[in-house]
């Protein structure tokens, strides 16, 4: 069985960099870095692929079985799922990849670190902080 997830926006924004990505989760104030595959499968997921396609097209480029990457990813899935990152989605099909993604270098499980330092500042929101007038004008209390 197919499984699609969506990126859960308006929460989660994300920004690449190199051979990682950044994401943030503004509900909670977390961000997240990813490590390279965790990246590329992100970005797969992002582009509408199911997990088993991912998977497959992962096994093309890495040493080892499908049934093993295909586990590694699962686990990282329900990692984002926890984190309220991704959500699953009915499915929709975007055809085979034919894109540039994983590039066959030594095989590293999806990953990624959780940081929570910048909760405060990135829970902060002045807008409820102003007046109908907009920004800098200041509720009357």
């Amino acid at each position: 069985m197919e499984k699609y997830f969506e990126i859960n926006v308006p929460a989660v924004i994300s920004e690449p960099m190199e051979d990682e990505a950044v994401v943030i989760n503004l509900d909670n104030g977390c961000y997240y870095n990813l490590n390279k595959t965790a990246t590329q499968v992100w970005n797969f997921l992002d582009q509408g692929y199911s997990l088993n396609k991912i998977a497959t097209y992962a096994a093309r480029f890495y040493p080892g079985d499908t049934e093993s990457i295909r586990s590694d990813f699962n686990i990282f899935i329900k990692r984002l799922i926890d984190e309220e990152l991704i959500r699953e989605i009915e499915g929709h099909h975007v055809g085979e990849i034919h894109a540039d993604g994983f590039d066959g270098h030594s095989y590293k499980k999806p990953d990624f670190e959780k940081f929570s330092d910048m909760q405060d500042m990135l829970l902060l929101d002045p807008i409820h902080e102003v007046s109908e007038k907009g920004w800098p004008h200041q509720k009357k209390q």
